[in-house]
């Protein structure tokens, strides 16, 4: 049994793909049966993308431009969300520092008791509802 490799395969499979085949590999192609099976198989392949490529439907603009807007939008939404996330992270933060001081805890060389003329329920009232107020000014209808 013959082998079936030949060093001209590369050369035959970027001529296929190009659409020209000089004098000089046809005649190679003739007299290699390797070559001859890949110049079928690969014509078979580039031609089937071909007719893929013609018959590949093609979206309307108002389509494509639905989807750029949405993906647009999308983006919009993870960026503020990602803002809105570390907000609340940091007002949590806040929250928590506030709370340590008012309950007896003490900072080092840090006086935050005029921050307790807030009351601190509506203070937790507004820590709760700021994410929610930035979740429904990012939605749209």
């Amino acid at each position: 049994m013959a082998s079936r490799d030949c060093n001209r395969e590369t050369d035959i499979l970027h001529a296929v793909g190009s659409g020209h085949i000089d004098d000089d590999l046809r005649s190679h192609i003739a007299a290699c049966d390797a070559c001859a099976d890949l110049m079928a198989v690969a014509s078979a392949v580039i031609d089937d993308r071909r007719a893929l490529m013609r018959e590949a439907p093609i979206p309307s603009s108002g389509l494509v431009w639905w989807r750029a807007n949405l993906l647009a939008r999308q983006e919009a939404t993870r960026t503020a969300v990602r803002a809105a996330t570390f907000v609340q992270m940091a007002l949590i933060a806040a929250a928590i520092v506030v709370a340590v001081v008012a309950f007896g805890g003490s900072l080092p060389r840090v006086d935050l008791r005029p921050l307790l003329t807030i009351p601190i329920f509506a203070f937790l009232a507004w820590l709760l509802l700021a994410p929610v107020a930035v979740y429904f000014a990012v939605i749209e209808d």
